[in-house]
């Protein structure tokens, strides 16, 4: 019976016939006169109710009771779950004891699904977390890492011969990559020094641009103000001849300055001309060839520093790797050496005991040896066999399991 297990009150009742009518009706005394402040307490969903003798038997009654100390219990006891999963001091509720109504069942249900929530989601990061290390564990173990791993756990020549093929190819594809990268260093080193060259003279003609720009402004000034000068002089003369009589000395010769003057001032506006279309120009060139060329250049340069530093990086590392393979190569081939010779020996040692069982059986004729020697020379052979197929020594072949057969 379970009344004695903790929580619940010992109700003292002799082993009987479960069923019978005095067992019952034991039961349904001492449940009904055991005090419910006996025993270890667990917990409301431990107590009993006290009903009258053989309500234990009749669910509807016993229930009902029991509902409503579980009733009386959950509203003298309840704590309230508020806002953040803070949890607060009891508070007395009332619970009516109807289903729509029962906070505590509400609670439970509640609770029930956030831990199938939270068990989802640890689910959920074990298995990525998992899924994480298995990639890394995956990349830990691929390249030269896992190529030397493989080396190292090798259990036979056979699975060390493939190691060191593997090694040998790998090699050879490093060797590849750090050429590959030599020849990307040279080339995009000269072409870094050939955009050098060529930025330099860029900014050299910018120079010699602006210093241009420079003398035609100053040569733009000075031509401004002598024109400006000169057809002051002009105006003062005119006026001056207009007051005088044009067919004297005098007049003749103002008239000649005034024409001399004239000539000056438009030498000097084509002058001022060509300075102005110089100067433009030179602007011109700075700002829509060299400036642009030089902007370009620059990024070249910076690309070809970019281009050099990734394939100095491909080929360090490319040469670390093959170093770490020339290393292992080394120590695995003088492995492979000791390995072979081993398993030789075994294989020799293997096959003579096997001749000698072959020999013991052609030279006898009693049935019950003949079994033992063929039960023999099938487990041993088949060790045999399995050594065959996992070395990588020459010279040793298969063997048939059955000796009644040869």
């Amino acid at each position: 019976m379970s009344v004695d297990k903790p929580g619940l009150p010992k109700l003292n009742i002799s082993p009987k016939t479960p069923g019978s009518a005095s067992f019952k009706a034991t039961t349904a005394s001492r449940l009904a006169s055991t005090k419910l402040d006996s025993g270890v307490s667990y917990g409301i969903m431990a107590q009993r109710s006290k009903v009258g003798t053989g309500a234990i038997f009749n669910v509807k009654r016993y229930n009902s009771s029991a509902i409503s100390a579980q009733r009386h219990a959950l509203n003298d006891n309840r704590v309230v779950i508020r806002n953040n999963n803070i949890i607060g001091a009891p508070v007395m509720h009332n619970c009516n004891g109807n289903n729509a109504m029962n906070k505590y069942a509400a609670a439970l249900t509640a609770v029930s699904m956030l831990a199938q929530t939270a068990g989802t989601i640890a689910s959920a990061v074990r298995q990525a977390k998992g899924a994480s290390e298995a990639v890394s564990v995956s990349g830990a173990q691929s390249g030269v890492a896992g190529i030397i791993n493989d080396l190292a756990t090798a259990k036979n020549s056979a699975d060390l011969q493939k190691g060191l093929s593997k090694i040998e190819s790998q090699i050879t594809n490093y060797e590849t990559k750090i050429a590959d990268a030599e020849e990307t260093i040279a080339k995009e080193t000269k072409t870094k020094t050939e955009n050098e060259t060529k930025l330099k003279d860029t900014e050299t003609q910018i120079f010699n641009e602006k210093q241009n720009i420079t003398k035609q402004e100053s040569t733009i000034t000075k031509l401004t103000a002598s024109i400006s000068n000169l057809e002051s002089q002009v105006k003062f003369l005119e006026s001056t001849l207009m007051n005088a009589d044009s067919s004297s000395l005098a007049s003749m010769g103002t008239q000649t300055q005034i024409n001399e003057l004239k000539q000056q001032i438009e030498a000097q506006k084509q002058q001022l001309e060509a300075a102005k279309e110089s100067k433009q120009k030179s602007e011109d060139n700075i700002k829509n060839n060299l400036e642009p060329a030089k902007e370009q250049l620059t990024k070249d340069i910076a690309t070809c520093d970019k281009n050099i530093k990734e394939a100095e990086a491909e080929k360090n590392s490319a040469a670390s790797k093959k170093e770490q393979l020339e290393n292992a190569q080394t120590k695995y081939s003088k492995k492979l050496d000791d390995m072979q010779n081993k398993e030789s020996k075994e294989l020799s040692k293997l096959r003579k005991e096997l001749a000698g069982y072959a020999k013991e059986f052609s030279e006898t004729s009693d049935a019950g040896k003949k079994n033992k020697l063929s039960e023999k020379y099938t487990e041993k052979v088949k060790e045999y066999n399995e050594m065959v197929r996992n070395t990588s020594v020459s010279g040793f072949s298969e063997l048939g399991t059955d000796l009644n057969a040869l």
